[in-house]
């Protein structure tokens, strides 16, 4: 979620997540707003708790499932809570996995989203203006659980999705709310452990199986999430979801667990008399950027297990190309393990490939960039300048040209990759003054080539998420999700 950029006035609020192909016509219908709450107004200082959770049922129930907090659930029988922690009790290995995790970190650690909060709260207003507040849309996938929100939405002021209708939460667990995306989130519903199986006689609380968590469904709640808001100049746009059902990786029932929790063998609790079962890991990976500078060397380790999505390398002058137009070399960047584009998700994220050409003794002859990511214009209203990230099984390629500046006859020359992954456009991260509470990108990819006169290329060393060789494949391919 992006909010404000600097220029934008306090009030009018661009909630960033905008999808290439989906904004470019701008015709996405408009939200419907529910009517007045099903609560009298004099009464919502007077509710029960009951009544406070069945108006705010109601309430949600009207919305699209991406602006809706899960159901409330009772904690299960045979438990004290529903936090990560009590989870990990049992469950220590999954636990250790999920406090690695960016779901653990989607709350109070993510500075960026906090600061986007604020905003969306109407933190910043200028004293004596009129309230805005769309924050109720945004938390309900940073801290999923009704359990988890301090107050719940029972209406809006004259459909005003800026002018929610707030009652305080009976069951609120301050405590749950900061282990943002939980164990409970995926795996309790109705006071009912949920697992791909749901058949442990061991287990200490009830259980169930959910099919839930055997494919898109559980992730797509909030990685698919888009609507258009023309009248509070506000967008929300995760398309992750609709760009994996339309690849080829849907159609191969490739589902996002398959990446992000790569499978393996062992006892889900290990303090308990159960087999050793095929299961998930509870890493989720994906980009692999801390949301800390101090979290670095906690993600380190999982960047060779994931990988970075996609392959970067050099290849020659195009066979079909002749005359002056044509490039030296080009440096190929293929989507070729993503199941959805790349870079996917906020429309913040970007890749940024840069390459050049020196001769053997350091003398620079060419040097290019290459941006992958939305340019969007966000005031007075939201428009997508630009956006060329690349979808699955798809490359972009960088022309590299030194002809002019390297004499016949001097041998071959040297070029230099290297690619960073962004979550944030600089501007952006200078106008929330992240430096030192958050990490904008980190660097994925380093090779150096070697390009003969003859137009032939030869790979010299590569740096990436699997490691330093001198050969394009990992050393060990088995670390690869399966």
């Amino acid at each position: 979620m992006s909010a404000r950029r600097p220029g934008a006035k306090p009030l009018l609020i661009a909630l960033a997540v905008i999808v290439f192909g989906v904004i470019a016509a701008l015709n996405i219908e408009p939200v419907p707003a529910p009517g007045a709450p099903a609560v009298a107004p004099d009464r919502l200082e007077n509710l029960s708790p009951a009544e406070a959770l069945a108006a705010a049922e109601a309430f949600y129930e009207s919305r699209p499932l991406y602006e809706r907090p899960h159901p409330y659930t009772p904690v299960p029988e045979g438990l004290p809570d529903l936090r990560a922690e009590t989870c990990g009790a049992c469950h220590a290995e999954i636990y250790a996995e999920w406090q690695l995790s960016t779901h653990r970190r989607a709350w109070l650690d993510d500075a960026q989203f906090m600061e986007e909060l604020a905003k969306s709260r109407g933190d910043h207003n200028e004293p004596g203006a009129e309230r805005h507040d769309v924050s109720w849309m945004c938390v309900n996938c940073h801290t999923p659980l009704v359990n988890q929100l301090e107050k719940l939405v029972v209406g809006l002021e004259d459909g005003d999705i800026a002018k929610p209708i707030y009652v305080d939460n009976p069951v609120f667990d301050a405590e749950l709310q900061l282990d943002a995306i939980t164990c409970a989130t995926c795996h309790v519903q109705d006071g009912v452990v949920l697992g791909p199986r749901g058949d442990s006689e061991a287990a200490p609380h009830p259980v169930a199986r959910g099919d839930h968590l055997l494919d898109e469904e559980n992730c797509v709640r909030c990685h698919q999430a888009e609507a258009l808001f023309p009248e509070q100049n506000l967008g929300c746009f995760f398309t992750t979801g609709a760009e994996w059902s339309e690849s080829e990786f849907a159609e191969q029932q490739q589902h996002c667990q398959d990446c992000h929790m790569p499978q393996t063998e062992r006892k889900i609790a290990g303090n308990y008399d159960v087999p050793v079962r095929k299961t998930r890991h509870h890493w989720f990976g994906g980009s692999l950027i801390p949301k800390k500078p101090e979290y670095e060397a906690e993600i380190a380790p999982l960047r060779e297990i994931f990988g970075s999505g996609a392959s970067i390398y050099l290849e020659g002058p195009a066979d079909d190309c002749a005359g002056d137009g044509c490039a030296d070399a080009r440096v190929v960047v293929l989507n070729d393990k993503a199941g959805h584009r790349f870079p996917t998700g906020d429309p913040e994220r970007h890749v940024d490939v840069s390459a050049r050409v020196i001769t053997p003794d350091g003398r620079e002859l060419a040097r290019e960039a290459l941006r992958i990511g939305a340019i969007f214009e966000w005031w007075p209203e939201i428009k997508l300048k630009s956006d060329n990230r690349i979808l699955p099984g798809e490359s972009l390629e960088l022309g590299l040209s030194w002809e002019d500046e390297a004499p016949a006859g001097e041998g071959p020359v040297i070029v230099e990759i290297e690619a960073v992954k962004q979550r944030m456009y600089e501007e952006a991260f200078d106008f929330h003054e992240l430096e030192g509470r958050y990490v904008r990108g980190r660097h994925f990819h380093r090779s150096r080539w070697e390009v003969a006169e003859n137009g032939q290329v030869r790979l010299l060393s590569i740096e990436d998420d699997f490691g330093a060789r001198q050969t394009l494949e990992p050393q060990d391919a088995s670390t690869a999700p399966e």
